[in-house]
């Protein structure tokens, strides 16, 4: 074990008892113990409870402990209105969709569920459909103006925004954004440049695009009025899990043209940090886009091919101690 004197050059402060409050990075040597001790994060994924059936192209909201996916697809022709809801350990079917629908926006929580666009049948329609879900049951709400489907969103039931996608046929991908005030839509300045696919997170004036198709790595942040290039991720996705607020979020796996990426990514508000590896990569999953690196984040379903797997990842804060050999 290596003494004070020979690490005190590296301003390391000498200290008879651990500090309080102590935050990440902090390192000091305790006297008493004569150790070296220091502040630090672990992340990890682990394996959670499988869906009913494997399922891709699907959306999720709410937290680790209380969490909601619907639609998606268990076969190449479906438009599932399945729903599933989640407690930490298990999913439970619910309520079905009034309309089945695959890679839809989904905003809110377990119990106030906002769930947007999407494709729908017949003909692979570009829904501007909108249900609210209440956990148990669903009911059809406003629509908003430009059906798409692949669009980002943030916020709640009764404060979001719509962003992106693609219009199938019409306007095809689009730069278009929606904001919705609980009572009625509003188009509003739209996104630098036409895009889907991206992956988003936070509220709705604060909100996170991030990545996109062709392995984009631009993050692009929302105040709810413009938009403004911020940090880039490492690896550029589309279609992947994220969560969290504009200074503190989470990316997960996706789809990029080399492959799938099993990384994740965490976001400080400036710039974006590598952390644990999925198991199984995977793209159109659904996500607890109200989780968070700290409180716990899962992804369920998504194409790798098909699969009704879910990991959970926890970031967790712990002191250690450090040795030399």
């Amino acid at each position: 074990m290596s003494t004070f004197k020979e690490i005190r050059g590296q301003l390391i402060k000498s200290l008879s008892s651990d500090p309080s409050p102590v935050v990440n990075g902090d390192m000091w040597y305790n006297s008493t113990s004569q150790v070296l001790k220091g502040r630090l994060s672990t992340a990890a994924w682990s394996s959670g409870g499988n869906l009913s059936a494997a399922s891709n192209a699907l959306a999720g909201t709410g937290t680790l402990t209380a969490g909601v996916v619907a639609g998606g697809r268990d076969n190449p022709s479906d438009f599932d209105t399945t729903t599933e809801n989640y407690n930490g350990t298990a999913w439970t079917g619910s309520g079905a969709l009034t309309t089945g629908r695959t890679i839809s926006a989904f905003v809110g929580t377990q119990t106030t569920g906002f769930y947007m666009g999407g494709i729908k049948a017949p003909a692979n329609t570009a829904s501007n459909d909108v249900e609210n879900y209440n956990g148990s049951s669903w009911t059809n709400g406003t629509a908003f103006s430009l059906g798409r489907y692949a669009a980002g969103a943030a916020g709640t039931n009764t404060a979001s925004v719509l962003f992106g996608g693609n219009n199938i046929g019409g306007t095809g991908t689009t730069s278009n954004v929606e904001e919705w005030n609980g009572s009625s839509w509003s188009e509003v300045n739209n996104l630098p440049s036409a895009i889907l696919g991206q992956n988003s997170c936070g509220t709705q004036t604060a909100a996170l695009c991030i990545g996109g198709p062709g392995g984009s790595t631009a993050t692009l942040e929302y105040d709810g009025t413009n938009w403004t290039v911020v940090g880039s991720l490492n690896t550029g996705r589309s279609n992947g899990g994220a969560a969290g607020t504009t200074s503190a979020s989470i990316m997960a796996t996706g789809g990029a043209p080399s492959g799938l990426p099993t990384s994740t990514e965490l976001y400080n508000g400036t710039a974006w940090s590598n952390s644990a590896n999925v198991s199984l990569a995977r793209q159109e999953l659904g996500s607890a886009r109200n989780g968070s690196a700290s409180s716990g984040f899962w992804i369920a379903g998504g194409e790798s091919p098909r699969t009704a797997a879910t990991e959970e990842f926890i970031q967790a804060d712990a002191t250690k101690t450090f040795t030399t050999s």
